[in-house]
């Protein structure tokens, strides 16, 4: 039997599903369709998680989406606390659901925020975590038919494409614990940009991992350490 898909409608979409790191993971028009490029994500902050060796680390996951990254976390690092955070309600429904399937267990609160809003002033996280909008208008414009039926909020990101990042970056740092770090995946092309962006914010030992293609995809930096 030959199934046949929509030249403009993700194959995901039509499928209900996408893999991420060995789990099938829900997905449909509310939320951005997980890529390879965010298991290196998951894979290095899970990593200086454990190497931090804390009991219980808290971790703020912005622009959550379908929610793999902290869902992934949850499996990975032991008695981890989540808080996935992301501007669309529909976005948290599918969150609300991939954790009900694959680690219902999991200590995680969902919260509907754009960025930092809804965490006021308080709010000390020993690791931001964030795959956030990284498309700049020119890419954007490039984009094949099917990439543009997923949410425009979920990947385009001004002129730059470094909104999100640049919001990340100013104001990421009053929300870390003392030795605390974020790590966030940015696109092809934005690396140099972005480092710029956290040493002019104050992170430090910034440090950026290269994806499978070679372009460094994951960018991580310290506060005080």
């Amino acid at each position: 039997m030959i199934t046949e898909y929509s030249e403009t409608v993700p194959v995901q979409y039509e499928e209900g599903k996408a893999s991420f790191m060995g789990m099938d993971i829900k997905v449909d028009s509310r939320v951005f369709i997980p890529r390879p490029e965010t298991e290196l994500l998951v894979e290095k902050t899970a990593y200086f998680l454990k190497a931090a060796g804390k009991t219980g680390p808290s971790v703020l996951d912005l622009c959550t989406g379908s929610g793999v990254i902290a869902l992934a976390l949850s499996k990975l690092v032991e008695n981890v606390k989540v808080t996935a955070s992301d501007i669309s309600e529909d976005a948290l429904v599918v969150a609300r659901d991939n954790f009900l399937t694959h680690n219902g267990k999991a200590d995680v609160t969902f919260i509907v925020s754009d960025m930092f809003s809804a965490f006021g002033e308080g709010g000390i996280f020993d690791c931001i975590v964030s795959n956030p909008p990284y498309v700049s208008r020119r890419d954007y414009e490039k984009l094949d038919p099917w990439v543009k039926a997923e949410p425009k909020q979920a990947l385009y990101s001004g002129d730059e494409g470094l909104d999100h990042l640049a919001a990340l970056t100013e104001h990421g740092l009053k929300y870390l614990s003392d030795g605390g770090f974020m790590a966030v995946e940015i696109g092809y092309d934005q690396a140099e940009k972005v480092k710029g962006m956290f040493k002019t914010a104050g992170f430090k030992n910034i440090t950026s991992f290269e994806d499978f293609n070679k372009f460094e995809r994951v960018i991580i930096g310290w506060k005080n350490g």
